[in-house]
Parts: C-alpha cells; structure tokens; sequence
C-alpha cells in the first residue's frame, strides 16, 4: 500500500492539511468495519522544525538542511514505503531536495504550487516585486529587533486565503505562525537533475502569491514533469480539501 507523507509551506503547519487528511481517511461505510480497514497505508502530516508543534522554538534560525533532514528521518522511523512525497509552497523545494537523499526514492513526489529558486538564488527571490518588498520589510524589522517575523494578517488574507470562506480565513489567521528567516534568505542550489523518481507539479490557478504563470515556469524546469491543475487559492487545503485529497489519491496510479 502506498504511503503519503505531505509536507506543509513556512508559516504554517501539520494542521493546514488536517481536513484534506480527514477526506480521504474517512470510513465509506457508517458506522464503518473496523475488522476492515480501508487504508492500510500512512497518511502523514509532518510539521517542519519551528512549526506547528515545535513552534516554540527559533524558527528564525531554521534552516534548509535541517528541513530536509526531518523529512528524512520522518520516513525513517515511520518506516514509509511506496511513498507519495507531497510539498506545499517552500515546502515543495525541501522534498524535492529530500528526494534526492532518502535511501529508497519515493514513488512519485508531488509540487503543489511548489517553489523553486533559481541556483544560488533564496525562496523569497520567486515571490513578485512588491510581494518580495512586503516580505523583505518584515524580515529585517524581524532580525533588527530579534523577535520572530510573522506575515501580517491582511497579507495572508489577501495573497493567501482568496476565494476562501470568511470563517475558514479566520481560523487560518489565527494558525499562522512565525517564518523561518534564515531558510527564506538564504541562497540554495536544488537537485533538480538528480530527482529519481516521477514529478507532478499542480499548479493552483487562483493563487495571489505564486501566479499560474510562474508555477508553470518552475514546474518546466524539471524535465519529463507532470502538471496539474487544481482551481484554488494558495491555501489550497483549507479552500478546496476534498478536491486535494482526491487529487492526492490519484498521484498513486
């Protein structure tokens, strides 16, 4: 059976995915045949160092390697086969990088609205012109008083959360958490000729912060890429969770 592991973008966490996680692990039957399991595979939400459940700690100072060391070490002890590697936004660049190191290539990995930079260039350089200075500004203003960096909640209402419910873009608001800004600044250099598995990149075609455009761009810089399209904001989880899950089983076949 496969097994999924999803990896969340900066900010956020394990619970941005927790509704597309309870669509496709829901019982078809009620009450359901608990002596007949329908998924015997994992189905995994993992929160990157400085996030979610480890928000407590520097997130400032995360950085990429560490990232994706956790990812490898998640498939580890988990003892995940057949995987389906999954990352959201930066996250998708932490397992693209992953899945050049893990001992067994996952079956497939999956991109959505996936980030990429440019070699030696930092996450942050992908976001548009007055996206980048927004973020920048809030970056330094981090750094100068050595307090944590958070997005403010009318950029990630505006950018991030279009389309979605006003009760949902409340709840997302208050999840949000701290940005790691060292990995944000940092320049890096992508494995991407070296990925050893099958790509698929969805590109979300309502996002506010990675327009359509780019995520195609980025997603052609991976050779033999699959692309999909989903109609959904960037916070795709929260605005669209059943279709993501939906689309999620099918990156299995």
């Amino acid at each position: 059976m496969t097994d999924y592991l999803i990896v969340h973008d900066v900010g956020q966490g394990a619970w941005f995915w927790g509704q597309v996680w309870g669509s496709v692990t829901a019982p078809t039957e009620h009450p359901p045949q608990l002596h007949t399991p329908r998924y015997a595979s994992q189905f995994h939400l993992l929160n990157l160092p400085g996030h979610g459940s480890d928000e407590e700690g520097d997130t400032a100072d995360v950085r990429f390697d560490e990232c994706v060391q956790a990812i490898v070490r998640t498939v580890d002890r988990r003892d995940m086969r057949d995987l389906v590697l999954i990352g959201h936004g930066v996250g998708g660049m932490i397992c693209l990088q992953a899945s050049t190191i893990l001992p067994t290539p996952p079956r497939r990995l999956a991109l959505i609205a996936g980030l990429i930079p440019e070699d030696n260039r930092s996450p942050i350089s992908r976001f548009p012109t007055g996206i980048r200075k927004h973020f920048s500004r809030r970056l330094s203003w981090g750094k100068l008083v050595g307090k944590d960096t958070r997005l403010p909640p009318a950029a990630v209402a505006k950018y991030l959360c279009n389309g979605m419910d006003p009760s949902e873009i409340t709840r997302a608001l208050g999840n949000f958490g701290p940005l790691p800004t060292r990995l944000m600044e940092t320049g890096v250099n992508l494995s991407i000729q070296e990925v050893p598995c099958p790509v698929s990149y969805v590109v979300l075609d309502q996002d506010r912060l990675l327009s359509p455009t780019l995520q195609i761009n980025m997603a052609r810089m991976i050779d033999d890429v699959e692309i999909l399209h989903l109609d959904a904001c960037h916070l795709a989880s929260l605005h669209k969770p059943v279709e993501m899950g939906q689309l999620i089983l099918g990156l299995a076949k």
